[in-house]
């Protein structure tokens, strides 16, 4: 921006002559201000009375300010670019995520799918409902909902005709993930239509759902929870959209399978309802979508999708408000010179700010309009990049909703709350600008460090360093969450705080220098510690940018990396690990054949899920404690102690059977206390603790005895080798024991590998969302922000120029400004990096140890270079554009 007169701004004479000395403020200067004037002398005049005239003088008052905030904005558009292009942006970011949530919530399911033939459809009661200690009911959706009864199939059967499913693991090798078996009688519950074949004869033939390329007669080789076999298919189906199928006779599925998960039921519902007492859940309608196997699936992946948006839209939040905030602060610091006019013309402080604030105003309800209309662009966009990487389900949209309107409505108000915000404080200095500072040519700043900057910064400061001192005196349960916190706390710290410790940055970067021929280093140093302000506000884009991306790449590889260790400390007696290979857990043969090689001891894990209420605790849960859900690990008793070590706080590994269990810290119980737990299914136990482990990162703290997994599969077999044991040949012959087809034997080194491939992949996804759309963001900030920096020094680069410099080197010093810009903030986030950090490295040693903390230097160099690049091109193209203005000319107009 220039330091020309604004055209924008039409001053007018005094309303009536000349004024009495000491009053030119309250009766000349604006036009907004003169017709408050003559408004409030027409009240007068009138004899409605004094409250009356100040009325209307106000109301009078308020227009002109409007009017003229309309008229600046015409003719001055160029200088409010920066704060609109900032917030439109930022509405457009929250907006966009608010789309997407409100589908999360609204979106219909698919209709449907399984049962999409079904009358009726009865199951197992899906929730676990137990009282809690409130007088009410904890309800919680069990991992594998209740089979039904033979006594209440009869009973079922009683209300007409049925069809019985029955659902289980069953893999194709070659076939896609997730397949599931199911008896071929149960297809004409979709209903399936045979493309080719016929349906199963014999136990040995399966039908194929349509997907794959086996044919009729092909031999193919099908993993089951009893072993690997060999089956003929008989037939394929056409593809469905809601599971792949294999399909199996009757007589072979119940023998794989002998429970009832469902049946379908051609008789009336309330004939249904009444057979089965309520003792079962019975489905019509849509409802019957509840019963699909991936309704569950589905679910989940829409909660998922609803806490990851959650957390990602509170990182844009901040991210957001800083820099609107900033950007409008900074716009207004940027006109100071031009408000002393209008107080030189005889507007009155009040009507300066009111100026401001209808500028804001105006600028806020443009920019979060344009950023709502962009929203509905990229709102749906989003949503089809989560479904694209397998985050949501592949079905999931955005459609309009009330919800969805709602929540646009709130951002486009958010939107215009933060633009008066932002520019509040800065209208407040704007109404005590001294009128003579229009007469000034120098744009040497005042003081950098305001009594808000000081309060404000460090009260984050406190808070931020309070949250990274107290995290890790609290258990897990705590902490984790506290130090997601730590670093926007420091952030917004170091950002307000920056302009004490820019002086000693520039310094030190440009000391190496400091001794080179030229005049360009003491330019640049000059030009950075003559305006701390402007650096300031240009490099706080850069520290959020950076800051953010190191401490939310660093926290979650550094939990990944801790939850990793944690498993290989409780495996690190074991010498080699047996795994599925693209299949859903190991057969019961496989894990058979394993333990009984000779010389060796194994452990079979099979995940699983219990619940529980646990133990008092008055600081989490000071009323009582609720019903939870706890993951758990289903080890056989006598291997547990043999292969596994765990970090034992009280008990012992040995007294671990069919009547005990094993525990975490969280629970809140002590060895030899009876709880009761719910298992998978909902049944109730009561067994002792025999042992109690240390509270960890991961899901390996309690442990049940094999009885009460469920029907999920194995999912790794741990072995040990036995003092004596040949090395070689023990491991040779757990090799070829693993050999099926659907797994294999790894160095237990190579396991936790794989572990931290899978866990990568699913942390890369879930940081591109938090991380990436914020960072997008702030890297538009940053070109905003020098833009606008760039645009206010037209005055100062003619100079530059008239001083003896030519055009290339006036770019080379404003490049090397914004070099050094970008140095400053990126210094300034490796401070908040390294508090950050050091807080988390703390908190991990206690809970692993051994435990490093990730520093990925390869994406936050990344970033930094991409902060550089945009500061160059965001600071040389449009000085290049200014110097193309001989600078004589723009000396005497004054840019």
């Amino acid at each position: 921006m220039s330091d020309e007169e604004p055209t924008g701004l039409r001053l007018v004479p005094p309303a009536s002559g000349p004024q009495p000395p000491g009053r030119p403020a309250e009766t000349g200067g604006t036009g907004g201000a003169g017709r408050a004037s003559r408004a409030n002398k027409k009240g007068r005049a009138t004899g409605k009375g004094k409250a009356t005239g100040k009325g209307k003088a106000a109301k009078a008052e308020k227009a002109g300010m409007l009017n003229l905030a309309w008229h600046t904005l015409r003719t001055r558009w160029g200088a409010f670019v920066g704060p609109f292009v900032a917030l439109m942006l930022g509405v457009a970011l929250l907006s966009a995520m608010g789309l997407v949530l409100a589908a999360t919530a609204t979106t219909p399911d698919r209709g449907p799918g399984r049962f999409a033939a079904a009358p009726v459809v009865v199951r197992g009661e899906p929730d676990l409902t137990v009282p809690d200690p409130w007088g009410g009911r904890n309800k919680e959706p069990l991992e594998e909902p209740r089979g039904l009864s033979d006594a209440l199939v009869a009973k079922a059967r009683t209300a007409g005709r049925t069809v019985l499913d029955r659902s289980f693991p069953a893999q194709l090798a070659g076939g896609p993930d997730q397949q599931i078996g199911h008896a071929w009688p149960s297809a004409a519950l979709a209903p399936y239509r045979l493309t080719a074949g016929r349906p199963p004869a014999a136990d040995d033939e399966i039908v194929v759902g349509g997907f794959g390329t086996a044919k009729p007669g092909d031999k193919v080789t099908v993993l089951t929870p009893e072993r690997a076999r060999t089956y003929t298919v008989s037939g394929v189906t056409a593809p469905v959209s809601f599971e792949h199928a294999l399909f199996f006779s009757e007589r072979e599925a119940a023998r794989l399978s002998p429970r009832v998960d469902a049946l379908a039921s051609y008789g009336r519902a309330d004939a249904v309802r009444a057979a089965v007492g309520g003792k079962a859940q019975v489905l019509t309608g849509d409802g019957r979508r509840d019963a699909d196997p991936r309704a569950k699936e589905d679910s989940e992946a829409l909660v998922g999708v609803s806490s990851l948006l959650g957390m990602a839209a509170g990182v844009a939040a901040f991210v957001s408000v800083f820099v609107i905030a900033s950007t409008f602060s900074y716009s207004v610091v940027q006109r100071r010179r031009e408000l002393a006019l209008l107080r030189l013309a005889g507007a009155t402080p009040r009507q300066v700010r009111r100026l401001v604030l209808s500028e804001a105003k105006i600028v806020g309800i443009a920019a979060s309009a344009a950023g709502c209309a962009l929203s509905v662009l990229g709102g749906p966009l989003l949503a089809d990049w989560l479904a694209g990487h397998g985050i949501a389900p592949e079905w999931f949209s955005v459609s309009p909703s009330w919800l969805s309107v709602l929540l646009v409505l709130a951002a486009f108000a958010l939107g215009v709350l933060l633009a008066w915000l932002g520019a509040a404080v800065s209208a407040f200095r704007a109404g005590r600008v001294r009128p003579l500072e229009a007469l000034h040519d120098s744009e040497a700043e005042r003081k950098a460090m305001t009594l808000g900057r000081w309060l404000f910064g460090l009260t984050a400061l406190v808070c931020g360093i309070g949250l990274l001192v107290g995290a890790p005196l609290l258990p897990p349960l705590y902490w984790a969450g506290l130090t997601a916190m730590v670093a926007p706390a420091l952030i917004l710290a170091f950002a307000l705080l920056s302009p004490v410790v820019i002086p000693l940055i520039a310094r030190l970067v440009t000391a190496p220098l400091a001794r080179s021929r030229g005049a360009g280093t003491m330019l640049v140093r000059a030009a950075t510690l003559t305006s701390i302000r402007r650096t300031a506000a240009t490099a706080a884009p850069v520290l959020i940018t950076v800051g953010l991306a190191c401490s939310l790449w660093s926290t979650s590889g550094s939990i990944q990396t801790a939850r990793s260790t944690e498993v290989e400390h409780q495996v690190r007696a074991a010498d080699m690990a047996v795994v599925p290979l693209h299949a859903p857990g190991l057969s019961r043969a496989n894990v058979d054949r394993v333990r009984a090689v000779p010389g060796v001891d194994a452990a079979a894990t099979t995940p699983t899920t219990v619940f529980t209420v646990p133990g008092a605790d008055s600081l989490l849960y000071p009323a009582g404690a609720p019903l939870l859900p706890y993951p758990a690990r289903a080890v056989t008793p006598s291997a547990l102690a043999a292969v596994m070590k765990l970090p034992v706080v009280s008990g012992k590994l040995t007294d671990f059977g069919d009547s005990t269990i094993v525990v975490d810290e969280s629970w809140n119980r002590s060895v030899g206390d009876k709880v009761k737990i719910w298992l998978a299914d909902g049944r109730e136990v009561s067994l002792r603790v025999a042992a109690v482990v240390k509270t960890g990162l991961g899901d390996s703290g309690v442990f049940v005895s094999p009885r009460y997994a469920g029907t999920r599969l194995p999912d790794a077999v741990y072995v040990k080798l036995r003092p004596g044991a040949d090395p070689a040949a023990a491991r040779g012959a757990v090799a070829a024991a693993a050999r099926d087809g659907f797994a294999k034997a790894v160095p237990i080194g190579q396991w936790t590998a794989r572990v931290d491939a899978r866990k990568a992949e699913e942390t890369r996804l879930a940081l591109l969302v938090i991380g990436g759309i914020a960072v997008l963001y702030t890297g538009v900030a940053i070109a905003n922000t020098l833009v606008m920096s760039t645009r206010h020094r037209a005055r100062e680069l003619a100079l530059l120029r008239l001083s003896g410099l030519t055009p290339a080197q006036v770019l080379r010093v404003v490049a090397a400004e914004a070099l050094l810009v970008v140095t400053v903030g990126v210094v300034l986030a490796a401070g908040v990096a390294a508090l950050s950090l050091g807080g988390l490295w703390i908190a991990l040693r206690q809970i692993v140890s051994g435990a490093p903390v990730v520093i990925p230097a390869g994406p936050v160099a990344g970033i930094a270079a991409a902060c550089a690049v945009i500061a160059l091109l965001a600071t040389v193209a449009p000085a290049w554009y200014t110097l193309r203005t001989p600078a004589v000319r723009m000396t005497a107009t004054g840019g």
